[in-house]
């Protein structure tokens, strides 16, 4: 099992450096979707897997990938803290044990996963189940805390997208979550459906939702909702990069036109000028490096993502975009975060941060909205 674990963390890996666009870069993922089916116990990982094969969409893609690769990474700290046997090769299935979580009520399960005390890989299967068979009778919470961690959210969006037209009520309750993390995509889904009560609460929840590069590319198709982040009478992006002359000024750019910045396209021009100011501003490699992961654009992802440079300037480019595709790849090479970075970590309110969070006793458990209620209230 640690073997083929192995395969599909390299496979991601190698998608990630050669692009998820191109045919080349999925077929060591189609190699590793076979290895790890010979285990019922990675059946979760298989799903998500086939699911990412047959997306056509690289955004969808990548969504998977990130989920994907944070499961894949628990799973094998999980195997490694338990020692678990490796699968014969002359067994034709693995021997029976337990891999999933025992019965435990909703709460009690995302208590284990947000402390840190269970990985992904046992609690997906229950969660999964739990999730597929929820009513919209049902309390709210199961879909908030499962919004609000970004290796469990996909499970939700599955269920709210196959509801159709029927889910924009619960979407606009769940847009005014306390979680960030929960507002942030539950917004996202909101912009798939159209109406005056559906523009009316985004116009309420956007402003309070993190800036986070994946909804501002969703947003680019919505032109009539740019006027909550951008000022009406705001100077175009190429004509404030013609007055960047110092690296003091791009970085306040760079803070201040973060909105505009992530509303462009990536061909956009204005991108191009500010990839070639960057360049022109840097003062050998390592330091273009930096100054590019604080970048708030797909383009600079790109540019950061083939290793060893993302590992660099991971965390960085993280809190600078709040991407929360990207959070799996900082997870997996983390040893600590720190008090700052913690606490720039909870805009995005992703609640796959908090076994470190409750680790430290940080401050910033409050700003993380119902997982850190539940957290604080046991029982």
């Amino acid at each position: 099992m640690q073997q083929a674990l192995e395969q599909l963390r390299q496979a991601i890996q190698h998608a990630l450096a050669l692009g998820l666009a191109r045919s080349g870069g999925l077929e060591p993922l189609r190699e590793a979707l076979s290895a790890i089916q010979a285990y019922d116990a990675l059946a979760p990982l298989a799903e998500s897997l086939q699911r990412l094969l047959s997306h056509t969409d690289t955004r969808a893609r990548l969504n998977e990938l990130a989920s994907l690769y944070l499961a894949a990474e628990q799973c094998l700290a999980h195997l490694h803290a338990r020692a678990l046997p490796h699968r014969a090769s002359d067994l034709a299935t693995e021997p029976k044990r337990q891999v999933a979580a025992p019965r435990l009520s909703d709460k009690q399960l995302f208590r284990k996963l947000f402390r840190g005390e269970w990985s992904l890989i046992e609690v997906l299967p229950t969660l999964h189940a739990r999730v597929a068979a929820w009513q919209p009778s049902e309390p709210l919470l199961l879909l908030q805390l499962t919004l609000a961690h970004s290796g469990t959210a996909y499970l939700a969006i599955e269920r709210l997208r196959a509801m159709g037209a029927d889910a924009v009520p619960l979407l606009i309750r769940l847009a005014n979550s306390k979680s960030p993390m929960t507002r942030l995509r539950a917004c996202e889904l909101l912009l798939d459906h159209t109406g005056r009560q559906v523009e009316a609460a985004l116009r309420g929840a956007l402003p309070l939702a993190p800036r986070a590069l994946p909804l501002f590319q969703k947003l680019r198709a919505h032109p009539h909702l740019h006027g909550i982040f951008v000022k009406v009478d705001a100077a175009p992006l190429e004509q404030q990069l013609e007055g960047v002359q110092t690296r003091e000024q791009l970085r306040q750019l760079l803070r201040h036109a973060d909105a505009q910045i992530m509303l462009q396209p990536p061909d956009s021009p204005a991108i191009e000028q500010l990839l070639v100011v960057v360049q022109r501003m840097a003062r050998g490699e390592t330091d273009y490096w930096n100054l590019l992961a604080a970048v708030p654009h797909e383009r600079a992802t790109q540019l950061l993502i083939e290793p060893p440079v993302f590992q660099q300037v991971d965390l960085e480019h993280l809190i600078t975009t709040l991407d929360y595709r990207l959070v799996p790849l900082v997870i997996a090479t983390a040893v600590r975060f720190w008090d700052p970075e913690l606490q720039q970590l909870s805009s995005l309110g992703d609640a796959a941060f908090l076994p470190w969070v409750v680790q430290a006793k940080h401050a910033s458990l409050r700003r993380y909205g119902e997982p850190a209620q539940l957290l604080r209230h046991d029982g």
